[in-house]
């Protein structure tokens, strides 16, 4: 299992997100459960960045 870090930078820009689009908190809570437990489950569809030259 990981342990994710949040900044509080990022725990301001959490709470004014979540506050404008409250509907989004149980799938935000869901996403971030998978993340701890997996990074890399298959229903976070995350992939590499790659930049084209």
């Amino acid at each position: 299992m990981y342990k994710l870090i949040f900044t509080e930078t990022y725990l301001r820009r959490e709470k004014k997100f979540l506050k404008s689009y409250p509907e989004l908190i149980e799938k935000y809570k869901k996403i971030l459960r998978l993340l701890e437990l997996n990074p890399r489950h298959p229903s976070l569809r995350l992939h590499k960045i790659t930049r084209k030259i």
